[in-house]
């Protein structure tokens, strides 16, 4: 196989074929990633969903003092942890 990354250059950057390269040298980069997908499955898709729900709770804690409290905050919030009822 021929790295793709030999094929380019300046004098092709401009062209349709130069945007190839660069889709082939991506794809490249990506490979593995691309066939752990086809082969299990695997997507980034649940380190996705966390990551949107740290963030929804740094939000919310815009008022917190300490990045003690912001921690304590995500592992209740991430480990669906819930308050003691008083």
């Amino acid at each position: 196989m021929v790295p793709v990354g030999a094929l380019g250059g300046s004098l092709l950057q401009g062209s349709l074929f130069g945007s190839m390269v660069k889709l082939a040298q991506m794809i490249e980069r990506h490979l593995a990633g691309i066939l752990a997908h086809w082969k299990r499955g695997l997507t980034n898709a649940f380190m996705e969903g966390l990551n949107s729900v740290f963030s929804a709770t740094k939000r919310k804690a815009r008022g917190y003092r300490s990045t003690t409290h912001l921690i304590t905050m995500l592992y209740f919030t991430a480990g669906k942890l819930r308050l003691p009822q008083l």
